[in-house]
């Protein structure tokens, strides 16, 4: 019995030998067929299932658990490589479905209109500040200037004025000038006589400086302004000479203001007599017309003011009308005192020589 079971069993073993070993050759014979009957070029997916199955049969005869464990990886693996298409309505639901980009937008442009106007209100308001300052700056200056009159300073003689006018030449400031004229034009009483009197002395000593600014004083030559006339007759009488044909027909506000006599010369008789003086120079025209009134004018005027308009009066009749001074001149010696004949005879000297009016 013993032997008997022990032959059967190596009789079993044999037989399973030989059923493996032929399942074996006939996998691999089919494999081979399927090989060679396929098309020479597969779809990867095709190739892929084949080869599962190839390697499914194969091993299934071993280890059917293990088999399905086996099958799964190569075909998990050909899926990942080549991916199927998908449909373009899916394509479009899911790109609906994923949020958008943040996309860095430009911010919206502005209206050239409303720039311009920005622009504008920033220029205006750096406008009104500058405007604020140069204001302030002109206040503090125009304050330095006129503090320095005589009558700022609590003073009574020409000084302070003298003074003033030397530093406006000396530093070229026609800014001050202007400061000056500005006194006269708004029509200032209490600083106008001694604005006046430092823009001659200016004039006299630098006429260019007063140039810059003379044709603000001649439109003031006028019967609706004739508050200021003197203060503006004075300031404009060193380049009078240079505006004659303006000045003409103006010429009986001049006469005007010397009409009385009777009186110390005033800074309207002072400056009256300039004008006349200065026009008379500047044309035989006008010399001719003007040179007897103002030689009668040192005949009639009072023995202290003699010499004072022998000094405007003298250089302008010139040659041609000095002649008709001299004796009336001779006669008022006896009238003057020491002082004023000195005064006097520098006059007669200067216009002998010929020295200008304004120099």
């Amino acid at each position: 019995m013993a032997l008997t079971t022990r032959s059967l069993t190596a009789t079993k073993k044999t037989t399973s030998k030989m059923s493996t070993t032929t399942a074996k050759k006939a996998a691999a014979l089919r494999t081979k067929k399927a090989a060679e009957a396929a098309p020479s070029k597969l779809k990867p997916a095709a190739a892929g299932s084949k080869i599962a199955r190839s390697a499914r049969s194969l091993k299934s005869e071993k280890s059917p658990v293990k088999s399905a464990l086996t099958v799964e990886v190569p075909l998990r693996n050909i899926k990942t490589s080549v991916s199927p298409k998908r449909p373009a309505k899916a394509d479009k639901a899911e790109k609906a479905d994923k949020p958008e980009k943040a996309t860095r937008r430009r911010p919206p442009s502005i209206i050239p209109s409303e720039l311009a106007e920005a622009m504008m209100g920033d220029m205006g308001m750096a406008g009104e500040d500058s405007a604020l300052v140069r204001e302030a700056a002109r206040s503090q200056r125009e304050r330095d200037v006129l503090g320095r009159l005589a009558v700022s300073v609590g003073r009574y003689d020409e000084m302070p004025n003298l003074e003033l006018a030397a530093d406006i030449v000396f530093a070229d400031d026609t800014d001050a000038v202007s400061v000056l004229i500005c006194v006269i034009e708004r029509h200032d009483d209490l600083l106008g006589s001694d604005a006046a009197r430092v823009i001659a002395e200016v004039g006299t000593r630098a006429p260019d400086l007063l140039l810059a600014h003379s044709d603000r004083l001649v439109e003031m030559i006028d019967v609706s302004r004739a508050e200021m006339l003197p203060y503006t007759m004075m300031a404009l009488s060193p380049v009078a000479s240079r505006y004659a044909e303006q000045l003409w027909p103006s010429r009986d506000l001049f006469w005007a203001a010397l009409a009385d006599l009777n009186q110390t010369a005033d800074l309207a008789q002072g400056g009256a007599v300039r004008l006349l003086a200065a026009m008379c120079a500047a044309s035989p025209d006008y010399a001719r017309t003007l040179a007897g009134g103002l030689v009668d004018l040192l005949g009639k005027c009072m023995p202290k003011d003699v010499a004072f308009f022998a000094e405007s009066v003298l250089p302008a009749l010139g040659p041609a009308h000095s002649h008709r001074a001299k004796p009336v001149l001779d006669r008022r010696l006896k009238e003057l005192t020491p002082a004023e004949v000195a005064r006097l005879r520098r006059a007669q000297r200067a216009a002998q020589l010929g020295t200008p009016l304004a120099a």
